[in-house]
């Protein structure tokens, strides 16, 4: 029979004395939602109550949870009503703090003590190991060169040898005892020190919850106490595989979305069910308010001279294509028939509405020291379309580039994507925020058999007109492409030109270049790109080059 709710939020900081006695109530982390940025936390306790009035009180919690985010549910065998829930928190003194250090301290020395012990433990059988088998040699060797070899009588023979491997046996598991025995004192140890280093600052403080309840009759049932907290988030990361096609097949795509999940909340989450959110709770709910923007206007007479033209605009800079980081060579050992591969789990991914929550299956522990738990979400696979993308003026080579159009429900959150291409780590590239049906591409490091070349054919500047001069300058540059796979593999050409900001100010195409397939690429003023598919062993030649026309008066830079 489930308990009558009364969830409530905490509605005072001290706590009111009007019920029969209060009982101290143990609880443990049950299961964790993480976002992207903070963490709501599920906390489960037991209660065994008699009926009438009741205070369980939930001690131990951390002090920077959100007291209005503090939510108390539960269920039962009888009746049972949460009347109101308080909250506070409750300073621990640094003697309180220094008491809990010392019996910490005292249960390493004494595991310190314990494993010195073994230690001995191990050395002293050892060395009866070494007695025995010394004892039982003599037994068949002669005590001198002069002294023939004993002669011994098989029953003995076999009494001696079932003796020796009896007592070796009892030796070697004294031996294998105590070295698990002093694995579990490790670890122990480590688990202390945790707890050592998690006594301040974040234990100078904790929340105590109260939760004030009404039995009916005698019950057992268990308490659950929900509240959100800072300190805790988790960011995802991918695998990208690209696997190079056959001539005539499709390449694939493998995407593996991972995450990396740290909290540092003054908890430890121990055995918990957890659930990873795309929900941002502590981003904006709302979209922000614009204000006005009234025309500024200032008199020409004050200013000498207002000039009403446009503004030039900055010119924009072709980033420099990264060169892929540190490429290196990912270990490929052979598997043997009889070997099986590991099976990695992944999450369910549930849509919940607007989000996406990756349950993570079976039971996990973050502990509250910064490290980083490392889960897989889950595998998508894609078909790419391959092709080489070049930007000669920035970077002599050509990058192998898979384009692919996201699919599924779930959106794949910004994070950074390390590159593999037929097994080889190509460096990190990284992924935007993509949702189903959005185009994106990757880039797989440099092509090498793809060359690319380019020269600057022509450079004249000069004046012309014969009533009014004007500064001319021509620029041009020949580009050549060529393919050295068995395959035809699909090229874009990236360039740019300049462009004018000025009515007095041209910018024109010198005859004889080659047409361009796109103008303003990426909608950036003056990129140009040509796209053509190119033939095993063949080669392709591009012109470009244009000519920027303006009066006398006017300087002309240019980058080249």
């Amino acid at each position: 029979m489930k308990i009558k709710l009364a969830t409530l939020l905490l509605v005072g900081s001290t706590f009111t004395p009007a019920f029969a006695d209060d009982i101290k109530t143990l609880s443990h982390i049950d299961s964790v939602t993480v976002y992207p940025q903070g963490a709501d936390i599920i906390r489960v306790g037991s209660v065994d109550l008699k009926p009438g009035e009741h205070t369980l009180l939930l001690e131990d919690f951390p002090g920077s949870i959100d007291p209005q985010s503090i939510r108390v549910d539960g269920a039962g065998n009888a009746g049972l009503d949460i009347t109101s829930v308080d909250s506070k928190i409750i300073e621990l003194s640094s003697v309180d703090i220094d008491a809990k250090r010392k019996v910490i301290n005292d249960q390493i020395e004494t595991l310190t003590d314990e494993r010195s012990g073994l230690d001995q433990t191990v050395v002293d059988a050892q060395a009866q190991q070494r007695l025995l088998m010394s004892l039982a040699d003599k037994q068949l060797q002669p005590g001198s060169t002069t002294e023939t070899v004993k002669t011994v009588d098989p029953t003995a023979l076999g009494n001696l040898v079932d003796l020796v491997g009896a007592r070796l046996t009892t030796i070697s598991k004294s031996i294998h005892d105590a070295q698990l025995r002093q694995k579990a004192i490790d670890k122990l140890v480590v688990d202390l020190n945790i707890k050592t280093e998690n006594l301040a600052p974040d234990e100078a403080a904790h929340m105590q919850v109260a939760v004030h309840v009404l039995a009916s009759a005698a019950l057992t049932g268990t308490v659950k106490v929900s509240y959100r907290i800072g300190g805790a988030g988790w960011q995802p990361f991918y695998d990208a595989k690209l696997a190079i096609p056959s001539k005539g097949e499709k390449a694939k795509l493998e995407i593996i979305r991972r995450a990396e999940v740290m909290q540092n909340t003054g908890e430890a989450w121990d055995n918990v069910a957890m659930t990873l959110s795309t929900a941002r709770p502590t981003g904006s709910t709302a979209a922000p308010d614009l204000g006005e923007d009234p025309i500024q206007i200032a008199m020409a007479e004050a200013l000498g001279r207002v000039d009403m033209a446009a503004p030039a605009a900055p010119m924009v800079a072709d980033d420099k294509m990264k060169s892929e980081l540190d490429s290196g060579l990912v270990a490929q050992n052979a598997l043997k028939k009889a070997d099986v591969l590991a099976i990695q789990r992944q999450a369910v991914v549930e849509m919940a509405g607007f989000n996406a929550n990756y349950i993570i299956q079976g039971r996990v522990s973050v502990d509250n020291t910064g490290t980083a738990k490392k889960v897989r979400i889950a595998t998508d696979e894609f078909d790419a379309d391959l092709q080489a993308i070049t930007v000669p003026r920035l970077d002599p080579n050509a990058y192998l580039t898979a384009a692919f159009t996201m699919k599924g429900d779930a959106p794949y959150l910004p994070g950074v994507v390390n590159l593999f291409r037929d097994g080889m780590f190509m460096g990190q590239g990284s992924l935007p925020q993509l949702s189903a049906g959005e185009d994106t591409k990757l880039g797989f490091g440099a092509d090498d058999l793809i060359k690319v070349k380019r020269a600057e054919v022509k450079r004249n500047s000069g004046t012309e007109g014969i009533i009014t001069s004007s500064n001319v300058q021509e620029l041009a540059w020949e580009m050549s492409v060529t393919n050295l796979h068995d395959v035809t593999i699909p090229v874009t050409v990236i360039d740019r030109k300049p462009f004018s900001t000025q009515s007095d100010v041209t910018v024109e195409t010198l005859a004889g270049m080659t047409a361009p397939t796109v103008t303003d690429l990426d909608k950036k003023r003056g990129v140009l790109a040509w796209n053509f598919d190119l033939e095993p062993k063949a080669k392709k030649e591009i012109k470009t080059g244009y000519k920027v026309t303006a009066p006398e008066a006017v300087h002309i830079s240019m980058n080249p």
